[in-house]
């Protein structure tokens, strides 16, 4: 018997030519609003002190994050959400190449002067953009060192503050004086946050165009990226590489798959010519519970259906409460549980499961509940409590109403923190793939599937052949004739309902009858023989009598000869 299981991983796509857009001009933010300043803290815009001199830095990857590329920079802004009480006379910026990613010592870097010694005016809230007097050139590899400072001004007052964000330790540095200026001293006090940025860059060149696909594997503990490269730009060919490893040495134009990351990685397609001549995109290595979009849900009245087209897996350490009216059964108590929910397409279900290295070594509990979220009962033999960690496991239970909702809760045993996977082996039901002509699954000779029409649309459910029935919401197969007799049956083992089955040749839409079937297999179930035409291809539609619906299993079986013997002298 063959199991026809389906796994499609979270598909994530970004666009490298979303950053260029055209090879001109474009203006990036770094940072959120997160807090001010303050009337008199380390900042680069401010009148609490005569004269000042700031240093903090970006690092390459949230420059890249925001959709910045190695170019030309050509002004700086900062958010004001206060105006200085007077002006800043001499004030400068400069900046450098760094591979520090923080603020936590002064940097001697060699600085370029991007904008000279001038007064810089109160002016107003909202972003204050310093035009430069000189580009600076950055090389899209190393981190980006602002330094900034002025005086001396002519007076002083506790007022003038600009956005901030990243409330992490070093973030900014600065000295100050009241009758000296600063712009030659070494900056020697630290403060936590630094200030929400615009940066305005252009390209240095005519950047190479490709769109990547971040695809989670289906335990979310690894991605593949495929790189699309649709535009050489200025290049002869490309390298594909995270800085450190190259996966595609000067390649043209074409798709690249990058397999097995286990890490953030910042991928940039480059100019194998010129590799300042690049653009780049971070990805993140994936989280089970930000990207997974059947991710439990805190409530049970928000729980998501088990669907085997989605990845299944999901972790008790998504921020997960207790949720309102949880039940108390199998003597479990709840500190972070969360629901899903399932069809039953049988009265037994059987389901595999998985579960990860836990925080406290004891793993989660589970049980099953019919009825509705705020009146729900336990299924009797559904509980399992704990699992331990790193175990795997088989869970079944029985007693269920074939079409009908059940609600599954996970949760952390004494609130332990796992990850965990599901297998649906039998009696789940799931979004049939084959509910379109178009998308029939294929069989041979000797192939058996166990499917459901519960979730069925009857999108293009065809007329009904003689003794078919009249045909409702179903699923399609195709198989290709080989000039032999052939059975096509859910006369087996694993049909609970009154089905019907219908054959036609021909192709989708266009479609010629060759029969069909509703009773003559054991009880309801249906089975129809004839002598197949080598090379035709053959379509099947699996629907239940009327409204009948639940779970079959559908059988192809071919006679081994049909040779006709003839006359004999």
């Amino acid at each position: 018997m063959k199991k026809i299981l389906l796994y499609l991983s979270v598909i994530i796509i970004c666009s490298l030519s979303s950053n260029i857009r055209s090879f001109g001009q474009t203006t990036i933010t770094i940072g959120a609003q997160t807090t001010q300043s303050g009337t008199s803290g380390i900042s680069p815009y401010n009148y609490a002190w005569e004269s000042r001199r700031v240093q903090f830095v970006y690092t390459q990857s949230e420059i890249i994050a925001a959709g910045g590329f190695s170019g030309a920079i050509s002004a700086i802004a900062w958010d004001v959400s206060e105006i200085n009480g007077g002006n800043l006379v001499n004030y400068e910026v400069r900046l450098a190449h760094t591979s520090s990613t923080d603020a936590s010592a002064h940097n001697a870097a060699g600085l370029t002067t991007v904008k000279s010694a001038h007064t810089l005016t109160p002016g107003s809230t909202g972003w204050r953009t310093i035009t430069f007097d000189s580009n600076f050139n950055w090389n899209g590899t190393d981190n980006l060192l602002v330094d900034v400072c002025w005086g001396v001004n002519a007076g002083y007052g506790y007022n003038g503050q600009v956005y901030m964000y990243n409330n992490v330790a070093n973030q900014t540095r600065g000295i100050a004086n009241v009758s000296a200026n600063q712009c030659g001293v070494s900056t020697t006090t630290t403060r936590t946050y630094k200030p929400r940025v615009q940066l305005t860059i252009t390209a240095a060149c005519n950047f190479p165009v490709a769109t990547i696909t971040k695809t989670c594997s289906a335990d979310f503990s690894s991605y593949s990226l495929e790189v699309v490269v649709t535009d050489l730009g200025d290049a002869s060919g490309v390298d594909i590489t995270d800085g450190t490893t190259t996966y595609q040495n000067n390649v043209g134009l074409g798709t690249y798959t990058i397999s097995g990351l286990t890490s953030n990685k910042t991928i940039s397609v480059q100019d194998d010519a010129d590799p300042t001549c690049k653009d780049s995109e971070v990805f993140t290595v994936c989280d089970v519970c930000t990207d997974n979009p059947s991710l439990p849900e805190d409530e049970c009245v928000d729980g998501p259906l088990i669907d085997l087209s989605q990845p299944f897996a999901g972790s008790t350490n998504c921020s997960y409460t207790v949720s309102a009216g949880s039940p108390s059964v199998c003597g479990q108590s709840i500190d972070n549980d969360s629901w899903m929910t399932f069809i039953a397409g049988s009265t037994d279900v059987e389901m595999d499961y998985t579960i990860g290295d836990c925080s406290n070594d004891d793993g989660v509990q589970l049980a099953v509940f019919s009825g509705n979220c705020g009146s729900l009962s336990n299924i009797v033999g559904s509980c399992v409590s704990p699992t331990g960690e790193l175990t795997t496991g088989t869970w079944t239970f029985s007693g269920l109403t074939i079409g009908n909702t059940y609600y599954i809760r996970i949760d952390g045993y004494a609130g332990d923190l796992c990850d965990y996977d599901f297998e649906p082996v039998s009696g789940v039901v799931i979004t049939p793939p084959n509910d379109l002509c178009a998308d029939a699954t294929a069989l041979i000779c000797g192939d058996s599937d166990i499917a459901s029409n519960i979730l069925a649309t009857a999108t293009d459910a065809p007329t009904a052949c003689s003794g078919g029935g009249t045909t409702s919401a179903g699923v399609w197969y195709t198989f290709t004739g080989a000039g032999s007799e052939v059975t096509i049956s859910t006369d087996n083992a694993n049909t609970n309902f009154d089905t019907d089955i219908n054959i036609f040749s021909g192709s989708c839409g266009s479609l010629t009858c060759v029969g069909g079937d509703t009773d003559s297999g054991t009880g309801t179930t249906s089975s129809y023989t004839f002598t197949a035409t080598n090379t035709v291809t053959y379509y099947i539609y699996v629907d239940g009598n009327g409204v009948a619906e639940g779970q079959f299993e559908i059988s192809l079986t071919c006679a081994t000869c049909n040779a006709n013997a003839g006359s004999w002298d």
